[in-house]
């Protein structure tokens, strides 16, 4: 493709594709970024490498799928990274002697250094024009690795969190239990998933951490019974269940002796008075030994 923005100042469209990467990231300095967007503001060309990178890293965000980063991903990337760096350095090494010996020597014969340079002049344009494609495809590489990997560490820390706050309900239900006169029940599914912890205090004051569980839809809820001696069931409390397959609730007001069954089940909304079958999961509650 041909580049006509070398004689009109600012940088060219070579340039541009090579900063394509840096740009949809905002790691350009702000004279880079500003020169970046004027260039876009008149250049005839569409660039749409820019707006395929920056389409990048918001979808994978979203949509990325929860798998582990290849072990050799980031070797790979900082490797490639190196090979352009040294690609660069021998490409600039003539230009950074000229530009030397230019600035050595100043007006009227004196010493004195030479005025920073805040774009590449015409020598380095061509030498970069040689190879855009290359270039744009490291940029594509490193938006790519970087948007994996961002992803990947929000996947592992949201896991992260999800596990937290199941172990803060288990810490709950065991509080519960090591109170004198309480009653435990180990949860295990009937048939299907779902297994859990629940305590009920000697003041009738129960909590239940459940993990396993299908995710509710709707106004659904997990409804949790206790059954007595008797046989009736009788509602303590319900919740509802996202992606994470944990649930936990809380409730007072409970009656239950030892060899009481707590049983779990899917409801269509709050309020239900008799259990929908099948139960999901039950446990029997049994006293301290």
């Amino acid at each position: 493709m041909t580049d006509d923005r070398t004689d009109r100042g600012g940088l060219t469209c070579n340039e541009v594709r090579d900063l394509a990467g840096s740009f949809v990231l905002d790691a350009l300095d702000a004279d880079e970024a500003a020169a970046v967007r004027e260039h876009l503001a008149t250049c005839p060309e569409a660039h749409e490498e820019i707006a395929e990178l920056g389409g990048v890293v918001p979808v994978l965000a979203a949509s990325v799928p929860v798998v582990e980063p290849p072990a050799g991903l980031k070797a790979r990337v900082l490797a490639a990274a190196q090979a352009d760096l040294e690609d660069r350095t021998r490409a600039s090494a003539p230009l950074a002697e000229e530009a030397t010996a230019a600035g050595a020597v100043g007006p009227a014969g004196t010493s004195e250094a030479a005025a920073p340079i805040a774009f590449p002049g015409p020598a380095e344009r061509e030498r970069r024009g040689r190879r855009p494609v290359a270039a744009w495809a490291l940029g594509i590489a490193a938006v790519v690795a970087i948007a994996l990997l961002g992803a990947s560490t929000l996947v592992l820390r949201s896991q992260l969190d999800q596990a937290q706050a199941y172990q803060q309900s288990v810490q709950a239900v065991l509080d519960v239990a090591a109170k004198p006169g309480s009653l435990t029940a180990v949860l295990t599914a009937d048939g299907g998933t779902g297994t859990g912890l629940a305590a009920i205090d000697s003041a009738g004051a129960v909590t239940m951490a459940m993990q396993d569980l299908a995710p509710t839809a709707g106004g659904q809820v997990y409804e949790a019974w206790v059954i007595g001696g008797d046989g009736v069931p009788v509602p303590i409390g319900s919740f509802q269940v996202g992606n994470t397959g944990t649930g936990s609730m809380s409730g007072s007001g409970v009656t239950a002796t030892s060899g009481a069954v707590l049983a779990l089940t899917l409801e269509a909304g709050p309020g239900a008075t008799t259990p929908t079958l099948p139960i999901i999961s039950k446990g029997v509650a049994t006293g301290q030994a």
